[in-house]
């Protein structure tokens, strides 16, 4: 077996239930992986600026895939930015905002390129759940009625995370109804859409990088633990559902390997520079 990438997602999968990981033992373990000159990548759902955050000791030695595949950030240079165009922005707020109404959804925010933004009338239980996630974070008078051009920023995905009262299957299909054509949405856990353009995914994301360094699917190692990993869970033979996912993610992946609380993506990859 020859690996020359292996790509890791974040929540769920790489970091703990605290929201952080043994940065000793990553440490070490990048450091062999990267001797042997294979490729490590964050790939996530949140943002470009909290990966380079969580890796702050390590980000000039990592390549980041972040919004699911939207923004692609290799050796610090941008290689993808997937934006969605204005009018399919302004469409889907103006939708979202008709609606579901405040008890549907707990959390709803815009991610650009720059900052991710939220209404300012937002309540703090809501802002540090979004600040969690997205620590560059902006609030703006009215989320409904943003646009790439008042913000200066090129928008990448809407999220909108549900309230644990709903149905969130039921909520989802009614999200999905009503996108403009050309954009769709992913699961991302803990009740969240991600909606972007369609051709978006995690797995779009890396073949990026897979082109950057003349890498093949089957040199290719990934973990994660939600629906919006299964694309590149899929594109590997060495594709690795954690412990903890969701059984669809386990379906979908050829092996499995501990939880996140276990370590399990750093066992596994140990296992690799041994």
């Amino acid at each position: 077996m020859t690996i020359k990438l292996v790509a890791l997602d974040m929540d769920g999968t790489f970091l703990n239930d605290q929201n952080t990981y043994n940065h000793q033992r990553f440490a070490e373990i990048l450091g062999k992986l990267r001797a042997k000159n294979i490729h490590v990548v964050s790939a996530s759902g949140s943002q470009y600026q909290r990966l380079q955050d969580k890796f702050a000791d390590f980000q000039d030695q990592m390549d980041f895939v972040s919004q699911n595949g939207a923004v692609v950030y290799s050796q610090g240079d941008p290689v993808l930015i997937q934006a969605m165009p204005e009018e399919a922005v302004t469409k889907t707020l103006g939708a979202i905002k008709e609606q579901f109404d405040e008890t549907d959804i707990a959390e709803h925010l815009v991610v650009g390129v720059k900052s991710a933004y939220v209404d300012l009338g937002i309540s703090k239980a809501a802002y540090d759940l979004t600040y969690y996630y997205y620590n560059h974070l902006k609030k703006v008078p009215s989320l409904s009625t943003v646009t790439p051009t008042r913000l200066k920023d090129q928008i990448t995905s809407i999220g909108v995370t549900f309230g644990d009262q709903v149905n969130f299957d039921e909520k989802i299909g009614i999200l999905q109804s009503l996108l403009p054509a050309g954009l769709s949405s992913q699961t991302t856990g803990f009740n969240t859409q991600l909606i972007s353009e369609q051709t978006v995914n995690k797995a779009a994301g890396l073949r990026q990088l897979q082109d950057r360094y003349n890498i093949a699917n089957d040199e290719i190692m990934t973990f994660g633990d939600d629906e919006n990993d299964i694309s590149m869970l899929e594109l590997t033979p060495h594709g690795y559902a954690m412990k903890n996912a969701k059984d669809k993610v386990k379906a979908a992946a050829k092996n499995e390997t501990d939880t996140n609380n276990e370590e399990g993506v750093l066992n596994v990859l140990e296992n690799l520079v041994s």
